[in-house]
């Protein structure tokens, strides 16, 4: 018995001795892919079409996501021969779309958001819930002004239902005050 206890301390020794080897790992390389977008013209109007690497990507922050993935410079070069005042782009995501008006340097004047289905910011979605409690709610809609990178007006559209009834709310987007609108 002394013997086979050695015998299995020895092998189990050497087993997780042999599994401490360092392993040498070949090297890889990482790539940059960039998002596959594609432009049409009418005019000096532009649609850009958004491709989101998840649902609500573009509706989470319009602007940061036009500035991270989208280049005016490139569009007034490519339309350097028509000399335009003025570029209205506008980006087309699955749940909305953004319409960006750009003077004739590419300097941003103004734009318009406009959203479906969107995602309620957790503090919002809290105070609904305690305030409706055994409301669901149906539909979402977020529109939004600016000039230049300032938020003029911000405007959550929401429509809640209990049974038979229905209520929709404006929220300003801006202070989050809830005010019910009648129906």
């Amino acid at each position: 018995m002394k013997t086979l206890i050695i015998s299995a301390f020895l092998c189990l020794s050497a087993t997780i001795l042999s599994a401490q080897e360092i392993m040498e790992l070949d090297a890889t390389e990482l790539t940059y892919a960039p998002y596959n977008s594609s432009i049409s013209q009418s005019g000096d109007s532009f649609t850009y079409k958004v491709s989101e690497r998840f649902n609500g990507q573009f509706a989470e922050d319009p602007i940061a996501f036009m500035d991270a993935h989208f280049d005016i410079q490139k569009v007034i070069n490519a339309a350097e021969d028509k000399n335009y005042d003025s570029y209205l782009v506008t980006f087309k995501s699955n749940n909305g779309y953004m319409r960006a008006d750009f003077d004739g340097e590419g300097k941003l004047i103004k734009t318009h958001q406009n959203f479906k289905n969107v995602i309620l910011p957790l503090a919002l979605r809290k105070d609904m819930h305690n305030t409706y409690k055994g409301w669901t709610l149906v539909k979402t809609k977020y529109n939004a002004k600016t000039k230049g990178d300032l938020l003029v007006k911000a405007l959550y559209r929401v429509k809640l239902e209990n049974g038979n009834q229905r209520q929709n709310l404006k929220i300003d987007a801006r202070d989050q005050g809830i005010g019910v609108v009648v129906n």
